[in-house]
């Protein structure tokens, strides 16, 4: 998107936001989106939208934010599915907007599991004083109540012959805990549905092997369940979270932030697991849905049939699970100043950033920074007098830092200037906010810390490094020549392009140099965050991995490193060749995460699934060997080019191919045709039928 045209549109949506009309049309905008994605089209999307306008509401800010829940609840039209677990969406009614939305959090289900709403009231009437915070809970949870009784009245008029059970569940919430595995899945489910019908997104669902192991165990052990029922529940549970996936997905169809946190290291530095463990696992390897996703907390002493079994998966292609390495993550959690055992106990926010559940505001996708936008900057619009001044490449880099501490000193502006909306549903979940009586939009939280995520670090260090190699050290052409190329999109010097394509050295190798490079550049940016607080007391994170290497891409200029204008930026931590896998994890196991530097960090690798399947016992090894080598985060897309290129030319080939992208997995024939070609144009490169 055009740079000038986003600043126009955020000025529209911020205007429009101001009044009850304004935020009705925006509303309605994205509601139409959704509808787009649903029915394939924007005409049938139009014609569902006109029949259905009457159904169309959106609660008044005239009212606090716990009553719009209530009046909300109370107009929320009830579908109760012919079998399954009870889940539904209307995507007619919403809440007001007042601000930004805080998403992209995993509530602690656990809690949920052991509150019911009658213990949040008298949570609530225990306070010594009644305010705006006790008044927003208290019309809430009334609203919570309403709704949970208009289901059971619509369960009652159904011709389902297990209505009698789901009544009893629902009832339950009102006044008891869960009591069983299924009962512990369903209310899961039913304030996941809340906060989805509520305006949140990407919302993730925790530790849920860990979460319903007591659940399991007792009704194993009391022969209410067999193992093979319980998968049976597990693979209806992912069925349920997959519907609405048009209405969940968020930039692209995919994007919901369903990701479960599976196994994990204690704090005594044993491995947590558990038949749960690897239920989820299987059920979503023979489900085969791009949603929801998992994510595998690995460490050095994860047992190898539990690799071996997340390899399997992997090896279909769904995408799932992505590896976490906990020997770091938690390590580099705690050095920031969390709790250990919230550390510990850490799940991630939408794709893999790490986060404590349960406990904190913490918004890590709150922006990005593009660390080849200041050396493009540089060198777009400066005179041929002021390039020919640079005589070597440490003022060259000096400048460069300087300019990534404006671009990082402008994002803290914004950051700061951002308006948060009220949220007594995520409040009454979050440590420390009924403790303070304080909303977690006000500061209520244990952890109020801002996540960004980064772009171009590869195109950044590659052409960083070209300009050193080619231009300081080995003089094989001037700085003033090779940026006139850069600019005119290496029209007519495909020698000069390839040059700085192929060079030896590059982003991913493991090399002292490159290596160094790399970490001295997100060292400055860590020292460009050192000292900032947000109006709650949280700092700043950034990773190494974010969902923008596309359309970031497509505002900058062609650069030094081969890429020519608008083209997509390197995917988070990867090389895209055919070479052994271990130099690209030598390399991504000596960056630096210390400090800020762990909100995110995923090495991204391709693989063909006759590779894996060919190499099973050497692949398992080396997922084993490389926990132990310190990378942080993994992922991998297990796609040959050929399917891949079929599916573009031929999608009714391939209706269910899945793929990974950003850091979930998606439907190939869903995609944008830019992101198709990223993946056609990496898996070439893997296969090594495309020069890198």
């Amino acid at each position: 998107m055009n740079p000038l045209f986003k600043r126009v549109a955020r000025k529209t949506y911020h205007k429009a936001q101001e009044n009850h009309l304004g935020k009705r049309f925006i509303i309605l905008a994205f509601t139409m989106r959704k509808l787009t994605r649903r029915f394939g089209t924007k005409e049938k999307a139009s014609s569902y939208m006109a029949k259905n306008m009457h159904k169309f509401y959106i609660t008044r800010s005239k009212f606090n934010k716990g009553a719009q829940i209530k009046n909300l609840f109370r107009k929320i039209d009830i579908d109760i599915p012919k079998d399954g677990f009870i889940f539904f969406l209307d995507e007619f009614k919403n809440l007001s907007e007042d601000g930004h939305i805080i998403d992209n959090i995993s509530v602690d289900y656990s809690r949920i599991l052991k509150y019911s709403i009658r213990d949040y009231k008298e949570l609530n009437l225990n306070s010594n004083y009644f305010d705006d915070y006790n008044k927003n809970q208290t019309d809430m949870l009334g609203g919570i109540e309403l709704f949970i009784r208009k289901i059971t009245k619509e369960l009652e008029k159904s011709q389902r012959d297990d209505k009698e059970k789901y009544i009893q569940f629902f009832e339950n919430i009102i006044d008891k805990s869960a009591e069983h595995f299924e009962e512990a899945l369903q209310r899961i489910l039913f304030f996941n549905q809340l906060l989805w019908q509520t305006g949140h997104g990407l919302n993730g669902l925790g530790r849920l092997d860990k979460i319903l192991g007591d659940y399991y165990k007792n009704d194993l052990d009391n022969h209410l369940i067999t193992k093979e029922e319980a998968y049976e529940s597990i693979k209806s549970f992912l069925k349920s979270l997959h519907s609405y996936y048009w209405y969940k997905s968020a930039a692209l169809m995919g994007d919901t932030g369903q990701v479960i946190i599976l196994g994990g290291k204690e704090p005594d530095g044993t491995y947590f697991a558990n038949d749960l463990t690897c239920l989820f696992i299987e059920a979503i390897r023979e489900l085969q849905l791009p949603d929801p996703k998992a994510l595998l907390r690995v460490s050095k002493n994860t047992p190898r049939d539990l690799i071996e079994l997340a390899l399997l998966t992997i090896n279909t292609g769904c995408g799932s699970p992505l590896l976490s390495n906990d020997d770091i993550v938690i390590e580099k959690m705690i050095e920031f100043g969390y709790d250990i055992e919230d550390a510990h106990n850490y799940v991630v926010s939408a794709c893999w950033e790490p986060s404590a559940v349960g406990k904190g505001f913490e918004q890590n996708n709150i922006n990005f920074i593009s660390f080849l936008k200041p050396l493009n900057k540089l060198f777009d619009k400066s005179s041929d007098e002021f390039i020919r001044g640079i005589n070597d490449f440490d003022t060259l880099f000096e400048m460069y830092k300087n300019n990534l501490k404006e671009e990082a000193d402008n994002l803290i502006n914004v950051l700061d200037a951002i308006e948060w909306n009220e949220d007594p549903l995520l409040s009454m979940f979050i440590d420390d906010c009924n403790q303070k009586q304080l909303d977690i939009s006000k500061g209520g939280a244990k952890y109020n810390h801002y996540g960004i995520t980064t772009v171009s670090l590869a195109n950044t260090v590659n052409s960083l490094y070209n300009i050193k190699d080619l231009v300081f050290d080995n003089n094989k052409i001037g700085l003033l020549e090779l940026n006139e190329i850069r600019k005119d999109n290496f029209k007519d010097n495909e020698n000069v392009l390839n040059l700085l394509k192929n060079n030896p050295k590059h982003f991913g190798c493991d090399d002292e140099e490159i290596i160094n490079l790399t970490n001295e550049i997100i060292r400055h940016l860590e020292d460009c965050f050192k000292g900032y607080a947000n109006r709650f007391g949280g700092k700043i994170k950034f990773g190494l991995s974010a969902p923008s290497y596309i359309s970031a891409g497509q505002e900058i200029t062609a650069s030094f490193d081969g890429r020519r204008n608008g083209e997509a930026f390197s995917t988070h931590i990867s090389s895209d060749s055919n070479e052994d896998y271990t130099e690209i994890m030598r390399f991504a196991s000596k960056i630096d995460y210390d400090g800020n530097k762990f909100n995110g960090n995923v090495l991204d690798l391709m693989a063909s699934p006759n590779f894996i399947t060919d190499n099973f016992e050497k692949f398992t090894d080396f997922l084993e060997i490389s926990a132990g080598l310190g990378y942080f985060q993994m992922q991998m897309n297990v796609v040959d080019s050929k399917t891949l290129i079929e599916a573009k030319k031929n999608p009714e080939l391939h209706p269910n191919l899945i793929v990974r992208v950003w850091g979930f997995s998606a439907y190939f024939n869903d995609l944008p045709l830019e992101y198709k070609d990223v993946l056609i144009d990496r898996a070439l490169r893997n296969e090594g039928k495309l020069a890198i």
